[in-house]
């Protein structure tokens, strides 16, 4: 399948052994670790979302590079480190531009899985459009959409980041956590840490206007 994801000449078949390699990984987390001993794997896939065939096989290509940077092997953290090096933070944040629903879930999935590793982290604070991209996805795709960009988000945040949090809330991001918050999330303690953090920076925002984040909370009866 490696093989006929090289192919640059037969792309439906390059097409169908993303696929095929998409539904093995996701069933076998041996086939994961087996998958990251191939030489140049990382380069293949990071080409087929780079150039792509269709939004099948992008998407396809998204769930495998999640399986590999998520995996608990050791072999994980190298992997990782070479898709970082490749510009897979830059590229991720092109497809969330445009992308339609699933292709941004998947694309935040990755993003989430990379701001779990240092290196991701600096990539995506070298990137002017990280945080205001997240912030934009909350609430504007999906629910797990919104998950994956609240964990990002608060992952880049750690360790009271001050220039991610800052950025954070003059994006919009404690006024669209406060609405996440009360209709429900899966990232409940995620978002309350998020809120707490970014309480400290508001009042040193000139731009901050605390009458915006109760706009759009509904009354309780």
């Amino acid at each position: 399948m490696a093989w006929f994801m090289k192919s640059e000449d037969d792309l439906s078949s390059r097409q169908n052994a993303i696929c095929v390699l998409r539904d093995v990984v996701s069933a076998d987390q041996g086939c994961v670790d087996g998958l990251m001993e191939i030489e140049g794997i990382e380069e293949t896939l990071f080409h087929i979302v780079k150039v792509p065939i269709c939004p099948r096989a992008t998407k396809a290509s998204l769930v495998v590079i999640h399986h590999m940077i998520s995996s608990t092997q050791i072999k994980s953290g190298k992997t990782t480190l070479k898709f970082v090096q490749m510009g897979l933070i830059n590229l991720i944040l092109e497809i969330l531009v445009d992308g339609d629903k699933s292709v941004c879930e998947k694309a935040l999935g990755v993003m989430d899985d990379v701001c779990g590793w240092k290196e991701g982290r600096e990539s995506a604070y070298e990137n002017a459009l990280t945080i205001p991209l997240l912030v934009k996805k909350i609430l504007r795709v999906s629910d797990m959409a919104t998950e994956f960009a609240i964990s990002s988000l608060w992952k880049l945040c750690l360790g009271e980041n001050e220039n991610a949090l800052v950025e954070a809330v003059q994006q919009g991001a404690f006024q669209k956590l406060l609405v996440v918050l009360q209709i429900g999330s899966g990232e409940r303690t995620k978002v309350t840490e998020l809120l707490k953090l970014m309480n400290l920076y508001r009042d040193k925002i000139d731009c901050f206007d605390s009458s915006m984040g109760f706009r759009y909370i509904k009354r309780s009866n």
